[in-house]
């Protein structure tokens, strides 16, 4: 699983542990409420869904202690109209992991209706629309000097013209394969000073939430993106990761940041956490990615 992913199916399952302790509700006691994990990510296979209830705040959390079998679960291809052009079932392959029963490639700019019946009184359903595809282009050097006065810049080829307008939000990751063995710069070498063991803590750096308004946009839609030397963690080969993100994993992390101290309001003023199904809480959100590499070489 992308390391992106992982970070948000975390995030996940620690917002859905201590969910009553965040949310304001009437009724302060405990209520099980199911869990739906899943992400789309344009011109793949229909992933995986995880399906999974809440343990109150002071049990210990594990998947396989909170699974959800024999749910009758599909996941839909709609019309602009929001009729169901295609259905697709899924099965349980393993306890509370369903998969499609066939292959269907995500496809960019339309809407997927996820449909878990738990049983005969429940329903969990949740919605995405999935961002369009891209690429990165532009001049990214197979190899750099860190923090070269040449900074590196990757451009987003332009959406299609209907598109433009929309405002769109990204997650940038800076991965380095190489971790293990590859000399830290500067800043990371600080860090493991003192204990080595935690170099895997920053093999995957994340720029959180981002918007176009931190780029320069231009006229025929494509956007220009400079990276910051703060995020390269190790010299050597670096993945760039580009995550466009569709409604549902912003409201989800955005919201969910300021549960966790992303916030200077107290907690009685701490909105919920957006998660944008019906029936449950969880993720089901789509994501366009694309990637690139350089070396990054000491000074």
């Amino acid at each position: 699983m992308n390391r992106f992913y992982l970070k948000i199916f975390s995030t996940l399952l620690l917002a859905g542990i201590t969910l009553q302790g965040c949310d304001v509700y009437t009724d302060t006691g405990y209520q099980k409420r199911y869990v739906v994990e899943s992400y789309l990510v344009v011109d793949r296979p229909l992933p995986e869904v995880r399906l999974s209830h809440t343990v109150a705040a002071d049990q210990s959390y594990s998947f396989e202690s909170t699974t959800v079998s024999d749910a009758d679960l599909s996941v839909a291809l709609l019309t602009k109209q929001g009729e169901v052009e295609e259905r697709i079932m899924y099965s349980e392959d393993s306890v509370g992991v369903y998969v499609p029963d066939e292959t269907h490639v995500v496809q960019p700019r339309r809407t997927y209706r996820l449909r878990a019946e738990i049983d005969a009184n429940h329903t969990v359903t949740a919605t995405t629309t999935v961002p369009n595809s891209y690429r990165l282009t532009g001049n990214v050097p197979d190899s750099i000097q860190y923090q070269s006065p040449e900074q590196i810049v990757v451009t987003l080829t332009p959406d299609d013209p209907d598109t433009l307008s929309r405002q769109k939000q990204f997650v940038f990751n800076l991965i380095s394969p190489e971790y293990r063995t590859a000399q830290p710069t500067p800043f990371y070498a600080d860090q493991l000073e003192d204990d080595e063991s935690n170099r895997a803590d920053f093999r995957n750096n994340s720029s959180g939430l981002v918007n176009e308004g931190n780029f320069t946009v231009h006229p025929d839609g494509s956007i220009d993106i400079k990276l910051p030397w703060i995020g390269f963690a190790y010299y050597g080969p670096n993945r760039i990761v580009t995550n466009s993100i569709d409604e549902n994993l912003y409201d989800f992390i955005r919201s969910q940041g300021v549960q966790t101290g992303g916030s200077t309001l107290s907690p009685g003023e701490i909105p919920n956490v957006i998660y944008n199904v019906e029936g449950g809480i969880g993720v089901f959100g789509s994501i366009a990615s694309d990637t690139v590499q350089t070396y990054l070489l000491a000074r």
